[in-house]
């Protein structure tokens, strides 16, 4: 067993007062060397230390007694579609994200109110495809990437989780991350010209699932996640 601990900054927020699901999620399934399915079962706490246990093959996220989050390596098998062209995604970016009427308009990762290296500015929206395919250009900051200028995969996390909300969510509910099975690449470098995908996969109850990835400039897959997403009970 293996003990450490984490604390997620308040600028990394996703809804008001609490961190950002995918990247936090991104935080614990950054440490495994392939794909990695993380389940978020409480609020994130921000600006409080929390502790990461790593015992067998579970890493856990605990504030105090309660477990915030848990991962598992887990192979990922998921299809990507076919993106837009780099043009229409920038267009399609522009209609996209967390505006001034709505409460995530400082998500870290959607929020049009967070600044050009405060906030990650992933903006997608619908392509009009019959299968409700969203997408967006994105071109990640330096601010997010390491000494190297590569995008450290907690910010490729975070930008897998929020249009997948996007995309199975056109009806106007509302719903919040609850697991993430994802897998992202060490080597995509600060101010690549990417194009970000996001679709619905289906839902059950009050459960919905998303596919959502990351694509660079040479049409390769860099990132891809599927998200299952909780919708609030009204």
């Amino acid at each position: 067993m293996s003990i450490d601990t984490l604390t997620v900054a308040r600028r990394f927020n996703g809804p008001p007062g609490s961190g950002n699901g995918g990247y936090v999620a991104g935080l614990l399934g950054g440490r495994f060397a392939g794909p990695a399915e993380v389940t978020l079962r409480a609020p994130i706490p921000l600006e409080k230390p929390l502790v990461m246990v790593k015992d067998g093959s579970v890493l856990a996220l605990r504030d105090g007694e309660t477990l915030v989050a848990d991962a598992v390596a887990k192979p990922l098998s998921l299809e990507v579609p076919a993106p837009p062209s780099f043009a229409l995604a920038e267009a399609l970016a522009t209609k996209g994200g967390s505006g001034s009427d709505s409460a995530y308009q400082v998500c870290l990762v959607c929020g049009r109110a967070r600044a050009p290296g405060d906030g990650l500015r992933v903006y997608c929206s619908a392509t009009g495809s019959a299968d409700g395919l969203q997408a967006g250009a994105w071109v990640p900051h330096p601010a997010f990437a390491d000494a190297k200028g590569l995008i450290r995969p907690e910010f490729l996390w975070g930008a897998l989780d929020c249009p997948g909300g996007s995309a199975v969510c056109t009806d106007g509910s509302e719903a919040l991350t609850g697991r993430m099975h994802a897998v992202a690449d060490a080597d995509l470098p600060a101010g690549e010209n990417c194009i970000v995908l996001a679709w619905p996969l289906g839902m059950e109850g009050r459960k919905r699932y998303s596919g959502t990835a990351v694509i660079d400039s040479q049409g390769r897959v860099r990132a891809k996640a599927f998200s299952t997403w909780i919708v609030l009970k009204s």
